[in-house]
């Protein structure tokens, strides 16, 4: 997620004069894939990041590089027939987002808006998913992040970043596999930061402990009480070996805004007719009413 300083500069020009700030809601409970059954397979060869809209939905598959792949499609289904399926070889990259009024720069996206502020998030949760044939490290599962401006001022990005949640932090041992899995991000669970600026660099031991992921979100709230909320991200990859797996019922507390959850979902194919049968049921009908005719008359 670490932003160059020409990107910086692009991302600057692009928002000075905007409207920010203001909290923006997810609408939809349901979030669909682009396309019918099976959905979506989004993927990107290249080493820079890419990215696609899911939709109207403010989703965006992102940061897709190195061969990652991710896409709302029913491989792995959880609380219907559908989630967003991510997986890659090794030092790939593929994450699902939400980013308020995102815009598309040099083709992956970045945000434009907040949904609140930092200290008024009282939780975040999801369902993930580890499938068994993954050799990432045991206790790699897909990560979520908040997505964070740390001094609010959206027009200087240089210390846009995020807070991670990974269970290995929070007491957790080898992730299980091939069974779905929930985990709840309160203000006294250990999350890590990336990207927030000049000191903190993924890994930033905020109590000075000696140990980099024992600050929960609460001592982070403390800590950046300006920060503003610019999205929520569920991902893989970056470092990693061969992953696969998925996520599902992304959900979020901001404030008195109520709890933003999303369900991600794949409409079925339409099965045509087939030619023959169109004509046979139209020979049908015909034949129908021809016997009807001296009825009728």
């Amino acid at each position: 997620m670490g932003k160059s300083a020409s990107l910086s500069r692009i991302l600057g020009a692009g928002l000075a004069g905007l409207a920010f700030g203001a909290a923006t809601s997810v609408n939809a409970a349901i979030v669909l894939a682009n396309n019918p059954a099976p959905g979506d397979s989004y993927t990107n060869s290249g080493g820079s990041n890419k990215g696609q809209a899911v939709g109207a939905t403010g989703w965006y598959y992102n940061n897709v590089r190195n061969s990652g792949t991710v896409g709302i499609n029913t491989s792995n289904p959880r609380s219907g027939n559908g989630s967003a399926a991510m997986s890659g070889p090794s030092n790939s990259k593929a994450d699902i987002e939400y980013l308020p009024a995102a815009i598309n720069v040099l083709g992956n996206f970045y945000t434009t808006a907040s949904l609140g502020s930092l200290s008024a998030l009282s939780s975040m949760s999801y369902d993930w998913y580890r499938d068994s044939s993954s050799t990432a490290a045991s206790h790699l599962h897909p990560a979520l992040r908040v997505l964070l401006d740390a001094d609010g001022d959206l027009t200087t990005v240089g210390d846009q970043g995020g807070l991670v949640f990974e269970r290995i932090y929070n007491g957790g041992g080898a992730a299980p596999t091939d069974a779905w899995q929930s985990d709840t991000v309160t203000g006294t669970t250990n999350v890590w930061n990336f990207g927030l600026g000049p000191g903190f660099g993924s890994g930033y031991d905020l109590d000075g402990s000696g140990y980099a992921y024992d600050d929960d979100l609460a001592a982070w709230q403390a800590f950046l009480p300006n920060a503003k909320i610019i999205g929520f991200s569920a991902g893989i990859g970056s470092g990693w070996d061969a992953f696969e797996g998925a996520v599902d019922n992304i959900a979020w507390t901001i404030g008195t805004q109520g709890t933003q959850t999303s369900n991600f979902e794949v409409t079925r194919a339409q099965v045509p007719v087939p030619g023959g049968m169109l004509l046979l049921g139209i020979g049908a009908l015909a034949l129908g009413i021809a016997r009807r005719w001296p009825a009728l008359h």
